[in-house]
């Protein structure tokens, strides 16, 4: 049931890929006090960047992988608790991965390279079942968004496993993330 449940929300996460299809907006968001500026194109609308980013990062179903017990507790952790990373691993032909611990992550990386690597499927190293084709079509300003949103909620120290290779038992629980007939 679990991996029906993923598999549903990297369709959600498609879906609004699709729908943030767009150009890219300027650089001058960095400096912006958290404002929604013009943008190219479609992109969410909110009171503010980090509202949107919130929303973006929910209905994305961003929380699915990087936040321990959601999908259990059906969306029902509080914003202090999210983005940690989880301790269930993701298992395919491409090994085990993890969903990373993305509130330590924005603390030490700037926000441009946080649209790069959303952008650029982490420079071509991105592994399943990180929907990286859809967060390549996302707004500019909504990846910005997402980002302050989770910068916002301020470090969390969590350690989370490392990735396995293809071949290599994981020791702890994971999701077999690919169909079997």
């Amino acid at each position: 049931m679990r991996s029906f449940r993923l598999i549903v929300g990297l369709s959600v996460l498609a879906v609004l890929g699709a729908a943030c299809h767009s150009g890219s907006t300027s650089s001058s968001l960095n400096g912006e006090s958290g404002g929604m500026t013009a943008t190219n194109g479609p992109a969410v609308q909110a009171e503010s960047m980090e509202k949107a980013g919130e929303y973006l990062t929910i209905v994305g179903s961003c929380n699915d992988c990087h936040t321990q017990n959601w999908v259990e507790s059906k969306g029902s952790i509080p914003p202090a608790e999210r983005f940690a990373g989880m301790n269930v691993g993701f298992r395919g032909p491409w090994g085990t991965v993890y969903g990373k611990n993305l509130r330590q992550i924005t603390q030490h990386m700037s926000e441009d390279r946080w649209v790069k690597v959303l952008s650029t499927a982490d420079s071509g190293d991105g592994q399943p079942p990180m929907p990286w084709w859809n967060t390549a079509k996302m707004n500019e300003r909504d990846l910005r968004a997402m980002y302050r949103y989770i910068r916002g909620l301020g470090p969390k120290p969590n350690p989370i496993p490392r990735g396995l290779p293809p071949g290599k038992e994981p020791t702890g629980p994971y999701i077999w993330v690919v169909p079997r007939s």
